[in-house]
């Protein structure tokens, strides 16, 4: 007879390619998280450092590798701020599944000048809240980018955005 409570994993690491939906609200969670404390913890380098990434992604003029460089730059940078290179690097992790032969696919549809801009808006916003050392408001901020960048992406292929809470969301 066994004792004790036996943890079975749902998957394994790498047994399958998470769908862009699912990672989109795993960043939410994890960069809000990091957002809220890099709120706490930003000296005025680390927001000249933001504002260079983000000065970088206004002179685009579209999408492309450029700008994935940038965005990348832009959320690894936030995630510097805590001064952790484990978060550093699960971030640009958890961020360049985004470059596999399915998002690859799927982003030249998506992708274009306009929402390019967007996002920039919205990376400015949580810049902003960084900046202003407001936890709360960083941590929105974030979640808000992310959840939104979902729908964009839902919207361009026609699909119901779904609602936090509900199944399937």
């Amino acid at each position: 007879m066994t004792s004790g409570a036996q943890v079975m994993p749902r998957a394994s690491v790498g047994d399958t390619i998470e769908g862009p939906f699912e990672l989109l609200r795993a960043r939410a969670f994890i960069e809000g998280a990091i957002a809220a404390e890099a709120a706490r913890l930003a000296t005025p380098s680390d927001i000249a450092a933001l504002d260079d990434v983000l000065g970088g992604m206004q002179s685009q003029r579209g999408s492309g590798d450029p700008m994935i460089r940038l965005d990348r730059a832009f959320h690894t940078g936030i995630a510097g701020i805590l001064g952790n290179a484990v978060l550093v690097r699960f971030i640009g992790d958890l961020f360049d599944q985004r470059i596999n032969p399915y998002f690859e696919r799927l982003a030249v549809y998506f992708e274009d000048g306009d929402t390019w801009r967007t996002a920039v808006a919205e990376h400015a916003a949580i810049r902003d809240a960084i900046a202003a050392h407001d936890v709360e408001g960083a941590k929105a901020a974030m979640q808000t980018h992310l959840r939104l960048s979902q729908e964009r992406f839902q919207r361009s292929f026609g699909e119901a955005v779904e609602e936090p809470g509900r199944p399937g969301s």
